[in-house]
Parts: structure tokens; sequence; C-alpha cells
């Protein structure tokens, strides 16, 4: 039964993202708003838990969002004067503006604008009189009328631009037309810096990198806040609880369950791939299987037969926003297949959760670390929450689907290039023979690793490391101001043919001689980035990729039943649209 409005936040979810449009496009003016500054105002205020609604038990009755901003724009702003301008909590924001209010009744308004300042206790609240002057429809802010003004007017639906529709595509090409060239590309009302060159890139990454904050908010409907998303204090706290579970010291446990996960893999392969399919969703069920044996000491089936492609179909939606910049046409994708795959995702973490609470023999493994961090911060007063749902994504999705996405590129090119595999067939039998291989073996197939770095030049699995610059910069020449989004394309890095000769073609001879081989290759050959965010599980990535090869070419030939196109579908990581389409018969 419908009663006293209560006054709360909603989660970070695809969910309250659709409930907030849907009441809000109830309520005019935002009957007539254009949909993508409309949209990507409420995402940002979902996504940062910047908005408060009113709520009866059974129905919404009320929204208000805001945008951390300065008192001097906020004044501004107030008086008709200025444009609002976000600024970071904890560091340079110390007011907050609300933007978008829309109510049944207009006695709500009030309760909404104290649950504001109550969620915004060190900061100062600013809002319009016109909310609260009884109209039936109350107004928005400024920031919002301009849309809405637009919106009246005749207006031509914008085309996508290519980097949203096609970003690895787009940077191939930006790589073979201007190779090395730091270079400013318009997008919508925008534009982001795209950075080539090995100096800018270290830049961004390292020399300057607390300039650089990360651009992950696409991905928080997913990930929450979690090491993937989160920046400063709060990332270096989730390092510290995950990273001895994705750069395992029990290096023997790590490698039996390397070695019977991928025996069983390349066992079924020929059955699963006899007649030629994309086997990237086999690849992907083998890999998670390996993170959850290793962190949660259980397997894949403890998520549910569907968790992989869960995870594709919401990484899909997160990535096809990465790109709705302001004059940017939203792409057209089933936002609502995307969301039950997401409630699908949480199910299935909270059973994980909720199974070994009840389990009284659990291991000291990751899980356990992260159920005792949780409950241990959310006792102690004035501590920061951890997302225990959004780490133990983090983690699954982190320990398994970049180095998925490599070992099929990796088993493509060897199904391309046959005399190449017979060739490393041939060395794998010679130091190992049939039987199973240990870490120690990978040192001793001359070809492997070789091959292995030049899989990741070719195809890297994190294609993009994008960032919001804090202050004004220069890279290249180029002016960086505050709030530019910043592309370093590790696409660029690896196809400059200023460091690696015709670096289409696929070439061991540039690795040989190992790292020390090239004094400036960690600037030019950065497959897991660089800097403090550099991936934490790097070297369990290139085990997991050299025990998974050892064992697959022992037992199984790869062919391509027909030429595969080279065109790419960016999902966190880089995968070629269409799958991995292979051929595997047993040896």
């Amino acid at each position: 039964m419908a009663g006293r409005n209560e006054f709360r936040t909603l989660p970070p979810t695809l969910e309250s993202f659709g409930v907030a449009i849907e009441f809000l496009s109830r309520h005019a003016p935002f009957t007539t708003s254009e949909v993508g500054p409309f949209a990507r105002a409420v995402r940002r205020q979902i996504l940062h838990g910047e908005h408060v609604v009113a709520f009866d038990g059974e129905t919404l009755n009320g929204y208000a969002g805001w945008l951390p901003t300065t008192k001097r724009a906020a004044e501004r702003w107030l008086d008709g004067g200025g444009e609002l301008r976000s600024a970071e909590v904890g560091r340079d924001a110390d007011a907050v503006a609300l933007t978008t209010v829309a109510v049944e009744d207009p006695k709500v308004v009030l309760g909404l604008i104290r649950a504001c300042r109550d969620l915004n206790r060190n900061l100062r609240v600013y809002f319009k009189r016109s909310y609260t002057d009884g109209e039936k429809s109350p107004r928005k802010s400024a920031v919002l009328n301009r849309a809405a003004e637009a919106a009246r007017a005749p207006t031509v639906a914008a085309r996508r631009p290519a980097i949203a529709d096609d970003p690895c595509g787009t940077l191939f090409a930006l790589a073979e037309s201007a190779p090395g060239v730091t270079r400013r590309i318009p997008v919508g009302e925008g534009s982001v810096v795209v950075v080539q060159s090995p100096e800018a890139a270290a830049r961004v990454l390292v020399a300057n990198g607390a300039n650089y904050t990360k651009n992950f908010s696409s991905f928080t409907p997913l990930f929450g806040a979690s090491r993937l998303t989160l920046d400063g204090d709060r990332w270096r706290r989730s390092q510290r609880l995950t990273q001895p579970f994705i750069a395992p010291h029990d290096v023997p446990r790590a490698e039996a369950i390397l070695v019977e996960r991928y025996a069983d893999f390349a066992e079924r392969l020929p059955a699963a791939a006899g007649r030629g399919v994309a086997i990237d969703a086999l690849i992907d069920r083998a890999a998670i299987d390996v993170l959850m044996a290793l962190a949660f000491s259980t397997d894949g089936a403890a998520l549910g037969e569907g968790f992989s492609a869960d995870i594709r179909t919401v990484i899909r939606f997160c990535t096809s926003r990465a790109f709705d910049l302001p004059g940017v046409t939203p792409a057209p994708i089933d936002a609502a297949g995307a969301e039950r795959a997401a409630q699908r995702i949480r199910a299935a973490v909270e059973g994980l959760v909720r199974r070994r609470r009840a389990d009284p023999a659990a291991p000291p493994d990751a899980l356990a670390t992260l159920i005792e961090a949780a409950d241990r911060f959310a006792a102690t007063p004035g501590a920061e929450p951890l997302d225990l749902d959004g780490e133990i994504v983090t983690l699954i999705v982190a320990g398994s689907d970049t180095t998925s996405a490599a070992l099929g590129w990796a088993f493509s090119i060897l199904a391309e290039h046959r005399e190449f595999q017979e060739h490393l067939r041939g060395e794998i039998l010679e130091a190992i023979g049939d039987r199973r291989p240990v870490l120690d073996d990978i040192d001793r197939v001359p070809s492997l690793k070789p091959f292995i770095d030049e899989t990741l030049r070719m195809f890297p699995p994190v294609p993009i490391l994008s960032r919001f610059a804090v202050a004004a910069d220069t890279l290249d020449g180029e002016a960086i101001a505050p709030d530019d989004r910043v592309l370093v394309s590790v696409i660029g890095l690896h196809q400059n043919p200023a460091a690696w000769e015709a670096p289409r073609e696929f070439r061991l001879d540039r690795h040989e001689g190992g790292p020390q081989s090239r004094p400036d290759r960690r600037s030019v050959f950065l497959p897991f980035s660089a800097g403090p965010r550099i991936c934490g599980g790097a070297r369990f990535a290139q085990m997991e990729m050299g025990l998974a090869l050892v064992l697959v070419l022992q037992r199984c030939r790869l062919d391509l039943p027909a030429p595969l196109p080279l065109a790419f579908e960016w999902g966190a990581s880089m995968r070629r649209r269409g799958g991995q389409v292979l051929r595997a018969v047993a040896l």
C-alpha cells in the first residue's frame, strides 16, 4: 500500500537508469528533450549516486539529480549568466547544482532538496526557485533548457562517427594513414584526442599520469565501484585486496589449474569445432573456469551455463555507450536484453556469495578475502563501503576476458599460417613430447614466447586506454583542455612503422632476444598498459597463453574453413567481428 514518501538513491544499474528515464520522460519539459544530452545527464546521475528519488512504497513520485560543481560556476548559473561545469567531489567541487527535477506533486520538491542537502553535507546546494512555485510541471535548470530549446527546432539525425561504431577499425586506419601522429578527432559536438606516439603515451600513462583519470563510466552498470572503475585511494584499496589472486604466488597450484582446464579444453575442441565454428565462447568458458578455480576455489558451472554469454551481452551494451558524447546519436541496442543479462549476472554472483557464507570450511581464497573486507568496511564507521558484487565481477572479467581474446587471435593466426603452426608444433613435440607441460617447458620451446608477443602486438586485447584530462596539458603540440577525452591507441603504437617495420606483417624476428634486445620496447609495446595502472595479471596471462597453446597444438591441427575478414568488435577487449571461425582436427 502506498504511504509516506521515502527519499533514497537508486543502485547504479541499467534497471535504475530505465526507471529514471521512464519517470522523467512523462513530465514536461523532459517530454520534449533531445534524447542524447538528457540521457547522458541522467546516466551520470545514476552511476555516480548524484540523485535522490521520492518513493511511497509503490510508486516513484519525484526525482532530483545534481551536478557537482563550484560555487562560482553555480552562482553564475543561478543568475542565468553561465554554463555549469562539472567538478570532482573531494578535489575541487564545493557545491552541487540541482539540474534535473520532476515531481508528481509540487509538495515533494522540498523533501527532495532536503535529501540532496543531507547527501552533500559539506557542499552548498544550489537550486532554482521555479521548482517550488507551485506549477504542476516544474521547470528544468538552464543546463537542460538549452537542449529542450534545440529539440523544438527541426533537427536532422546525426550520423554516428566511425570511431563510435568501429573504434578498432578506425584506429587501425588512422595508424596506417597518419602513423605516430597525435590527432584530435571530431565526435558529435565535441572531440577526442587520439595518442599514437610513444612519447605522448608515456606522458599520459606515466610521466604525467596523475593528470589523466580513468574513463570507465560506461562500464559502471556492470562493474560497479570496483578496481576497474575506481581511482585514487579506493582503487589502491581494491588493488591490495585482489592483486595476490590475479598474480598468484602459489605458482604450482596455478600451474596445475591451468594444465587441467586447458587439457580438457584441447580434448573437447575437435568435437566442438570439427566442422568449423566460432570458438570464442568455448575459450571464454575455459578462461572463466581457470579464474574461478584459481580465485574462488570452484568452477564456472557455479555461475550458471549462460554466465559468459551474459557477460559479453552487457559488455557490448557498455561499450556501445562509450562514445555517446553530445551530438552523437545513441547506438541502437537492446537495452532491455542487456538489463536482463545484468540481472542474471547479479543473481549468479549473489548466489556465489550466499553459498560461501554458508560454508564453514571455506578456503582462504579471493572470495573469502573480499567477503571479509566487505563486512569489515561495512562495520567501520566512516569507512567507504566495498562493492562486493562489483569486485567479484571485475575479478572474473579482468582475469579472463583479455586472455580469452588474445588466445582467439593466436589460434586464428596459427590456422592462417599453417607452415608456422607445423613448425611450432614440431618444437613443442621435440621439447615436451606428448606429456602434459609444466611452466618451465614454455622457455624450452624457442618460438613460443615470440609468437605470443607478436600476437599481442598485432592484435592487442586491450586496444584503447581511455582517460580524462584533469588540467591543461600539451601532447605532441596538441593543446589539451581540462575534461578532454584522451585515447591512447595501443593499436597506433603497435602499428607504427617507425617502431615496427612492415607492421601489418606477421614476423617473429621482431621479438628475438626477448625484452632486453630493445631499449625502447617498454614505450612501443604496451599489450598490458603501463604505469601505475599496468595490468596486474600480465604475467599470469602469459603463463596461461603459453600452456594453452602447448596443450592445443599437442592434440589438434587448426585450419580455416574460409578466409576470415579483418573486422573488429570492441567489447572491452578487441575481438574479431563474427568470431574466430576455425576448424580443429584431432591428431
